[in-house]
């Protein structure tokens, strides 16, 4: 196998492999890709299964949790808003007070 595709490491998308050209500048061959994407399907159905087992064992207290997050996450954004809100009408209202200031004289 050449550099692309080694342990502990993540393999390339089939579009980066034919644009990186080995010692020999000859592109990746199609074994070594098929190999790449045996590897990412392999980890991507163990990712789903552990995702499986944690929504078994604690579904219930995740979805809890994502709740929680959610809730805080959006009345965080809320106060940010309304803050940015103030923050604009100061600098309008600011703004304002010096046009007429400076138009008056």
């Amino acid at each position: 196998m050449s550099h692309i595709c080694k342990a502990n490491e993540p393999c390339v998308t089939e579009t980066e492999v034919c644009n990186i050209q080995t010692e020999t500048d000859e592109c990746c061959d199609m074994p070594e890709k098929l190999l790449c994407l045996a590897d990412e399907a392999w980890y991507e159905v163990l990712k789903e299964k552990m995702k499986d087992d944690i929504r078994k064992s604690c579904g219930d207290q995740m979805e809890k949790i994502a709740k929680l997050v959610n809730e805080t996450d959006k009345a965080k954004w809320e106060c940010k808003m309304k803050a940015k809100s103030k923050c604009d009408e100061y600098k309008q209202n600011l703004k304002n007070l010096f046009e007429s200031a400076c138009s008056s004289k």
